[in-house]
């Protein structure tokens, strides 16, 4: 089956404050400024892990994510890994950091009948605008820990730490307050 990331899809016009990506990167591409759809350093570290510890670890930048959730492929194959980086590649040349977030902001999956950050906002009785860094923050929670149909300890519990853990790297960070490089 031939699977193409529709123009349409990446074209999207919603202008959502620039907070958001700044959250995400902070949250899931840390040197997401630096690199054009995989990110060499992080991809080194999981092949050491892999190698050495026999641990599988996350590493996927903002646009391979964006690739896995718009083709709907999850398996764990080294097939699937490295047509998904090289579609990274093609969408970062394409499309700028902000419209690649955009459409993963509208796209990723967050949990039972939560698709995309209006779904999340309506859910939680939020404003896109006005609530926009609480709702940036629970945005990349739920990229993480997508919130299952049945809130229990353990889903909550997980949820509490990467919350307390993406505020943390929050106060850390200072290049929230930096432009946004466009390729």
């Amino acid at each position: 089956m031939e699977r193409k990331v529709s123009t349409k899809v990446l074209s999207s016009d919603n202008n959502f404050p620039e907070i958001y990506l700044r959250v995400i990167q902070v949250a899931e591409d840390h040197r997401g400024d630096k690199h054009f759809g995989i990110d060499y350093l992080s991809f080194a570290r999981i092949l050491k892990q892999y190698f050495w510890n026999a641990n599988l670890q996350g590493g996927s930048t903002i646009e391979q994510q964006l690739v896995r959730t718009l083709t709907g492929r999850y398996e764990i194959t080294i097939k699937r890994k490295l047509v998904e980086q090289l579609l990274a590649i093609l969408i970062s040349y394409r499309f700028s950091k902000l419209q690649i977030a955009s459409s993963y902001l509208n796209h990723a999956y967050l949990g039972t009948n939560i698709t995309g950050l209006s779904e999340l906002a309506k859910k939680l009785k939020l404003d896109i605008k006005k609530d926009s860094l609480q709702l940036a923050v629970e945005y990349s929670v739920r990229l993480k820990y997508p919130e299952p149909s049945k809130v229990n300890k353990q889903w909550l519990l997980k949820y509490e730490r990467r919350k307390v853990h993406v505020l943390n790297l929050l106060s850390k960070n200072t290049y929230l307050h930096t432009p946004i490089i466009e390729n």
